[in-house]
């Protein structure tokens, strides 16, 4: 539990939940046990408010917020970071956050976007994302994100190659949006196969859902 919130991260078990594949808007449903909202995300910095009927589903953006209770915000990984965000007003947030995204500062847009629907505090929770150690990046890449949220994003794969410390990253973008990281899976995505799809490692296409919501 988040501030009151709920939050429940799917894995390689819970089966593919990419919504856009055909009947994947029902099985999202089903594993969320609630209405959802979604979206087509494009690693930017949009955020979209999912206060209205009918429910954001499929349209383009990297963060979604909202004031309703019971409704499930949803964000797909396969080894970008799902963050979960609430408050003590029970305005709750989920972002898709990629290196480009992080570089657009969309979670500092989502933070301020739950500010503006009244969230007085925002506490956050990472879910499984891919880790350093398996995270090569490329230089121009690397200095990009650095130059948004500072050296500490810089890390090392086990190979002694450069790479993105992307739970680094979430936490420093967190901190300059006046945002606390409370919660950490501390688990990659790369490093577990058994447990999780990875893009990056495996080639997957398959996604693992972060739902957050307030109870109703």
């Amino acid at each position: 539990m988040l501030l009151g919130a709920l939050v429940r991260y799917t894995g390689r078990a819970d089966g593919d939940l990419r919504p856009a594949e055909p009947g994947g808007a029902a099985r999202l449903r089903e594993a969320a046990g609630r209405p959802v909202a979604w979206l087509r995300q494009v690693h930017g910095d949009h955020v979209v408010v999912a206060d209205g009927d009918p429910l954001p589903a499929g349209e383009e953006g990297d963060a979604l917020v909202t004031t309703r209770a019971g409704v499930a915000l949803a964000v797909l990984t396969a080894d970008c970071a799902p963050v979960a965000l609430a408050s003590p007003e029970g305005v709750v947030g989920a972002v898709h956050a990629g290196w480009a995204g992080l570089a657009a500062g969309v979670v500092g847009r989502a933070v301020e976007a739950m500010g503006a629907l009244g969230a007085s505090r925002v506490d956050a929770s990472l879910g499984p994302c891919i880790h350093p150690e398996c995270y090569e990046f490329g230089a121009a890449d690397l200095d990009r994100v650095a130059a948004r949220l500072g050296d500490a994003v810089r890390g090392t794969t086990a190979a002694g190659r450069p790479a993105l410390d992307l739970p680094a990253a979430v936490e420093t973008a967190l901190r300059a949006a006046g945002a606390g990281l409370v919660a950490d899976a501390g688990v990659c995505t790369a490093c577990q196969p058994a447990r999780y799809f990875s893009h990056r490692a495996r080639g997957e296409a398959e996604r693992q859902a972060t739902f957050v919501w307030t109870a109703a």
